[in-house]
């Protein structure tokens, strides 16, 4: 296993749970470990996965579990699209810290089915054919919810797997080490806690560089290597967050927000806004005021 990359989900402070779409353009295909468990729906493409010490081939349709720190990768197959060979590829990820559930599976003993699913995801899990449909709806919906409706909404979904008898367990061999877990973790979560102690601040890729020794090219290759994503998607999907939070608590319009986040330019502050959240500030401010009242 020592071709085994140790990643970092890009977590942002006081975030717990995070949907991802991967698609042709943000795949990540090595073979990869994270503390977060990985929750993943098969909406295009087939091809290869490894988990564990197994493989096993993938299509669409299909979704999967994985517990903290199994390794794990999806290896998708090309197809023919106007004459080119592209791969088809497009999956939905949900990254949870599962110690956000600890106390609740201690106080609660109707949670027992949830732990014992977490507790057993570590050597991954594929679900039964027939609950995949409904989980797949329910991560669609997740992907629309904010704060604790968003936590909510992944315990109703983990409990429907675990009330799932059908499904298969991947792997005999379950999560690494953390004897692999390498001081290049420890250095991106320097980069995380410098982001966002700064994140108000003109930061260019330079400037971060700079600041942790490495050359642009470097720190570049470095970064989304661990994280699948470049530092500056990064930085802006964080300023978005922030400028999210100061829309909730109702202190900021949607211009002194685009400000306050670190954003210079009001356009590129609405471009980057709609594009990650798929709707304006106008429109997320006013779905909080309707939410609210």
């Amino acid at each position: 296993m020592s071709n085994v990359i140790a990643f970092k989900v890009p977590m942002q402070k006081n975030m717990s749970i995070r949907v991802e779409e991967c698609d042709v353009d943000h795949d990540y295909d090595l073979v990869h470990f994270h503390e977060e468990c990985q929750l993943t729906c098969i909406m295009e493409g087939s091809g290869c996965l490894l988990a564990g010490a197994e493989t096993y081939s993938f299509k669409p349709g299909e979704v999967y579990l994985f517990g903290s720190n199994l390794p794990h990768g999806f290896k998708t197959e090309g197809r023919m699209e106007a004459d080119d060979m592209v791969p088809g590829t497009r999956r939905i990820s949900v990254f949870f810290n599962r110690n956000v559930f600890e106390s609740l599976f201690e106080q609660n003993p109707e949670t027992s089915s949830i732990k014992n699913l977490l507790d057993n995801a570590s050597l991954g899990y594929k679900l039964s054919v027939g609950n995949s449909q409904e989980i797949l709806s329910k991560i669609r919906r997740l992907r629309n919810k904010d704060d604790f409706d968003k936590v909510l909404e992944l315990l109703d979904i983990l409990d429907s797997i675990s009330q799932d008898d059908q499904g298969d367990y991947l792997s005999a061999y379950g999560e690494v080490g953390t004897d692999l877990i390498d001081e290049d973790i420890h250095m991106i979560n320097e980069v995380f806690a410098y982001t966002e102690a700064n994140f108000q601040e003109r930061i260019s890729l330079a400037d971060v560089a700079g600041h942790f020794k490495m050359t642009p090219p470097t720190f570049s290759r470095f970064f989304k290597s661990r994280t699948q994503k470049t530092y500056i998607q990064f930085l802006i999907e964080l300023r978005i967050t922030k400028a999210c939070e100061f829309i909730r608590a109702g202190t900021h319009n949607t211009t002194e927000s685009c400000f306050n986040s670190g954003f210079t330019n009001i356009s590129s502050f609405h471009r980057h806004f709609k594009s990650i959240k798929g709707m304006t500030p106008t429109e997320y401010k006013t779905r909080v005021s309707s939410n609210f009242n």
